[in-house]
């Protein structure tokens, strides 16, 4: 498993005036071999009031860290039927994911925090997300979408109908899958037997956090998420992608990093990179 983190991780530190790319000297030197590039959360490499990706800073990022993967994340309201492709975050988010991605394909990651409950309409829905698709794939690229507060089935059937739509382009749409958000939704699914009916080629990333009593933890540990049986779930679908780490920012964050890589090779998760006792 590639293992790696979200940059809201260091929301703190950014928060702080830490350049990120200090930061991401310091993940590299920990064995963290991914970082997702989340928007609001770049530091310098972002412009405006939105803010949005600056892809022309960002493209220096792949020279400068030849090692890492990165890719690139936006929030926007991608299930909502009216949302296209000419949209402002989305058009950023592309050209700044085919500015870091090096010798990788490009590859954009969607969240949607807005579009809820019985907003989802699956086939419209599908529609706009295979259109999205369709714009990452003329840049040889891929798009992920990934589950948040929407309920599992309404997502998973978007999901579905804009891959049969994309038919021989179909795995260039996949889940970046939050085991965390299924607690989120409306439907009352249980987390692990969601994972263990995924198929791993669906996957593009799976994120590790956790909450307890509803609130978000600043470490994976113990808490609502049965991570030990997440873990054997992942294994039972032979998944091997990227594991990327979006735990609370706080001023501890190398310390909860190392402190959640520790856990997580306890429960048998293999975490790759170097070894989970490093500080």
């Amino acid at each position: 498993m590639l293992l790696g983190l979200v940059s809201n991780c260091w929301r703190t530190q950014l928060a702080e005036g830490i350049p990120l790319d200090d930061l991401i000297t310091e993940a590299s030197q920990q064995g963290l071999r991914a970082v997702e590039l989340r928007q609001t959360c770049l530091g310098g490499y972002e412009q405006g009031d939105k803010p949005l990706p600056d892809a022309g800073a960002l493209a220096a990022l792949p020279e400068q860290f030849p090692a890492m993967r990165f890719n690139v994340a936006v929030n926007v309201p991608f299930l909502d039927p009216q949302f296209s492709a000419a949209d402002p975050v989305f058009t950023a988010g592309r050209w700044a994911a085919q500015a870091v991605s090096g010798e990788s394909p490009p590859h954009l990651r969607l969240v949607d925090s807005t579009t809820i409950g019985e907003q989802v309409h699956a086939t419209a829905a599908a529609t706009v997300v295979y259109q999205l698709t369709r714009s990452l794939i003329e840049l040889d690229g891929m798009l992920s979408i990934e589950n948040s507060r929407q309920p599992w089935m309404a997502f998973r059937a978007v999901f579905d109908s804009a891959r049969k739509q994309l038919g021989g382009d179909s795995d260039r749409l996949r889940i970046c899958f939050d085991p965390c958000n299924l607690l989120f939704s409306a439907d009352d699914v249980d987390p692990t037997a969601i994972t263990r009916s995924l198929q791993a080629d669906e996957l593009s990333m799976v994120h590790f956090k956790q909450r307890r009593e509803g609130s978000p933890l600043p470490v994976v540990s113990e808490g609502e998420i049965d991570w030990a049986a997440q873990g054997r779930a992942l294994r039972q679908i032979h998944y091997g992608g990227p594991g990327l780490f979006e735990i609370e920012s706080d001023e501890q964050i190398w310390s909860h990093l190392a402190d959640s890589r520790r856990y997580l090779h306890l429960l048998g998760l293999e975490t790759g990179g170097a070894s989970a006792d490093a500080e």
